[in-house]
């Protein structure tokens, strides 16, 4: 069960201590629009397939808390400059649960965000090897390349259970879900792939950028939240939001974006919880398990500590940002989708078969950007 973020005050003093070890480096900023928009004006639509696709995963806030809100402004921006679909889920609950259904397109069962969990399915990576598509995880405060352990820093004494979040944690294994699948996480070929976030920035400048990035920040700049839950929600959702400025600008002022057709998407894994300690409403309940499509059917019973009364356990309605250095101008989607659809967006892209619920052709539809070709439609 997650705490309320914001139930627990924090001084704006300590606030800016805790924010200035965890944010990334500033980097060059440019402003999003003209500047950006000659700066890949050589990149044109054409028949083939995005060259770089980037995915940033932020954590637990639905589109209601962050479309608009004050203390997002540079998100809000993004959505109304670049593409937006309307119509985008969770899968589930928990967190860790919507990472394993992203990449390997099934949940598993899973309702639990305990860490030492492991699944051993065909995934996205064994796609992209088996095609020879590059690719990396980056992780945000991930010690060392392919670190196995399951928090860091992990100040807990030992035989703490490893699903108890450590005080002052900000890598979470649980948002990694790269080292959650056996075939990656055991193969030290993969698991070098697998590297803290500052890695991107050297990839970036050397020009060497895989084909597909999956970008995961820390747990206060993807506005989770870290023990002892001290800063309010609107400091998170700054922190993240300063997150996203410094990574896209980054993205966006390297020669690769410049010079390769790209698209990032940004999204977050779940809705926003409802207030711990609190029974929820019957309609506060239907918000924050809203379905996507083929969101898992769970039985009547207690589920995420809540007394459910059977049907599609989904993860609530939350922001889906795409920005395509080849489109012109905004556009907004209204495709009814979730983590399965932009897995089977990403397949299709490199025209690499489907796997999971993202084969569910009926259901899971690509977030097909307006203008750009269909490639490797079956």
């Amino acid at each position: 069960m997650k705490m309320k973020k914001w139930m627990y005050p924090l001084s704006a003093a300590v606030a800016v201590g805790v924010l200035s070890v965890t944010t990334l480096p500033t980097y060059a900023s440019a402003d999003h629009g003209t500047q950006h928009e000659q700066r890949a004006k050589h990149v044109e639509r054409s028949s083939a397939p995005f060259q770089h696709v980037y995915v940033i995963m932020m954590e637990n806030e639905g589109t209601q808390q962050i479309i608009g809100n004050e203390n997002a402004p540079y998100i809000t921006k993004l959505a109304n400059t670049y593409g937006y679909e309307n119509n985008y889920f969770g899968v589930t609950h928990e967190s860790l649960a919507n990472y394993v259904a992203f990449l390997s397109g099934n949940n598993w069962g899973t309702h639990s965000d305990d860490p030492t969990q492991m699944f051993n399915h065909t995934n996205l990576v064994d796609q992209l090897v088996a095609h020879h598509i590059s690719w990396k995880g980056y992780m945000q405060n991930m010690p060392s390349v392919g670190y196995t352990g399951y928090w860091y820093p992990n100040n807990e004494p030992a035989g703490t259970s490893p699903s108890t979040t450590p005080s002052n944690a900000l890598y979470a294994k649980k948002h990694n879900p790269f080292m959650l699948m056996t075939d990656i996480a055991d193969n030290q070929a993969r698991t070098r792939n697998v590297v803290p976030l500052t890695q991107l920035q050297k990839d970036l400048k050397s020009n060497h950028v895989p084909n597909f990035s999956f970008i995961t920040p820390n747990v206060i700049n993807d506005m989770h939240g870290q023990p002892p839950y001290t800063m309010t929600n609107n400091q998170l959702i700054a922190a993240g939001n300063k997150f996203i400025q410094n990574t896209v600008d980054e993205i966006m002022s390297s020669k690769s974006w410049k010079s390769s057709k790209s698209v990032i998407y940004i999204t977050w894994d779940e809705a926003e919880y409802p207030t711990y300690g609190v029974t929820p409403s019957a309609s506060t309940l239907a918000t924050f398990t809203a379905p996507g499509p083929d969101a898992p059917i769970v039985p009547a019973g207690t589920v995420d500590g809540y007394n459910w009364n059977g049907g599609a356990y989904g993860g609530g309605k939350v922001p889906m940002i795409m920005i395509d250095n080849a489109a012109k101008g905004h556009f907004t989607l209204n495709t009814w989708a979730d983590h399965y659809s932009l897995l089977r967006t990403i397949e299709q892209n490199w025209n690499i078969g489907y796997i999971g619920y993202a084969s569910d052709a009926q259901q899971v539809k690509t977030l097909n950007i307006p203008g750009e070709p269909q490639w490797g439609v079956r």
